[in-house]
């Protein structure tokens, strides 16, 4: 039993028979001090591959070096294998050693690659990978580039619940994204663009039986997304997300605030009212502190959090209705109400025009809104992934190859969701 075949083998977590260490030594390759590990690779073959017959004879060994995972990054770590090689007598044919440390033709082993699969999952650049396995940036985009035949397409299964997005990626266009919109949320697709003949061209390639089993689809309310969905899932209701419901009304709000305010001169009470503590009056009414008071340095008193949003919309009757209609159609949302939804968007008399309009592109998807009120689904997980994506990019200090942004996508949900 060779002692030093068993040590290395063991700090190595290898363990091909066909491998036998025999020794070990520092050496200088490529300017840096590296740890060398010398091995003979033993011959399995008993048969010639070309003719069959057994008359094969040792013909020497082929050497090759073979990077290696490192614990110390700054070591790097290679193995010097001695490869047997047999020439068969009757035929000529060579046959060479092989190993399941590494690819015939390739000098990276399959244990380093396997350990840039999983740094690329982490939120980290490709040039610190490269470096902690002493390869080059270059080398990690191609094997970045394989690594997108992992994600198979599935053109048999669609998930019952759709979430439809965009994000801005390479060269600052926009990309579609659709994901699971319940379960685990996984993406189901990223195209290059969100024209709206790309989306119909990729669903297209499902067969109808399959998009007729999508039961809703949830997206915010761009008009084509809606076409979209109508044209290639005819079974699949619309449901358009509450959070971009809310947005658009606190935004209509708040311009109406700070539209009044502009009216009154800076130094008067009616302007520090409305200008400061802006933020109150985005929140929901009901989770405004009524009991504990604090200072309100611009209006010199001690006051409630539901005293100072008050005072601010006792300055306009119209800008108290249009809050009203906010939190009235934001509390509907939230408790599912139908019928109290449907009101807020026919009494819209004594609202300011920036809440009109917005109630009016309401009332244009009256259909879908009410969707969203009752179904449970929204673009919360989506959005999220989104923000994922802007971080990945930002780290990445942005992608010239969206190739490599959607692998970098997938591989770091990999991370998120490792069951998938």
């Amino acid at each position: 039993m060779n002692s030093i075949d068993n040590y290395i083998k063991f700090s190595l977590s290898i363990k091909d028979k066909n491998v036998v260490f025999f020794d070990y030594e520092y050496q200088l390759i490529k300017s840096r001090q590296a740890k060398v590990y010398r091995a003979k690779v033993k011959a399995t073959c008993d048969h010639c591959p070309q003719c069959g017959f057994d008359h094969l004879s040792h013909n020497g060994h082929y050497k090759s070096r073979v990077l290696y995972p490192a614990a110390n990054a700054s070591e790097p770590v290679y193995l010097e294998l001695h490869k047997e090689r047999l020439v068969c007598k009757d035929c000529g044919t060579s046959v060479m050693a092989t190993t399941e440390l590494v690819d015939k033709y390739c000098h990276i082993s399959k244990a380093t690659r396997q350990k840039m699969f999983m740094q690329l999952q982490d939120d980290r650049t490709q040039c610190s990978v490269a470096r902690d396995n002493s390869v080059s940036p270059s080398t990690v985009c191609r094997y970045l580039d394989h690594y997108d035949d992992l994600f198979r397409r599935n053109y048999s299964y669609l998930p019952e619940h759709l979430a439809m997005d965009e994000f801005r990626g390479v060269g600052g266009k926009f990309h579609f994204i659709c994901i699971n919109g319940a379960g685990d949320h996984t993406i189901q697709q990223i195209l290059p663009d969100r024209f709206k003949q790309t989306i119909i061209d990729y669903f297209d390639q499902f067969h109808i039986n399959t998009r007729m089993r999508v039961k809703t689809v949830t997206l915010d309310l761009n008009s084509y997304y809606q076409d979209i969905v109508r044209i290639v899932f005819p079974n699949a209701k619309i449901v358009v997300d509450r959070f971009h419901i809310s947005a658009m009304m606190t935004r209509a709000f708040n311009q109406s605030r700070v539209q009044l305010m502009k009216t009154y001169n800076k130094q008067t009470k009616e302007y520090r009212t409305l200008k400061f503590a802006w933020k109150l009056y985005l929140k929901h009414f009901d989770d405004l502190d009524v009991k504990q008071l604090y200072y309100d340095r611009h209006l010199r008193k001690q006051l409630t959090q539901q005293e100072r949003v008050q005072l601010g919309l006792n300055v306009d009757e119209k800008l108290a209705n249009t809050y009203n209609a906010m939190q009235g159609v934001m509390l509907c949302l939230k408790n599912h109400d139908k019928a109290g939804l449907v009101h807020y968007l026919e009494h819209n008399d004594q609202l300011t025009p920036q809440m009109k309009a917005t109630l009016k592109t309401f009332k244009k998807n009256l259909g879908i809104i009410l969707n969203a009120s009752e179904s449970k689904y929204s673009n919360g997980p989506i959005e999220g992934i989104n923000r994922m994506i802007k971080q990945i990019q930002r780290t990445a200090f942005g992608f010239r190859n969206y190739h490599h942004l959607v692998s970098r996508i997938k591989l770091q949900q990999m991370r998120t969701k490792p069951n998938k």
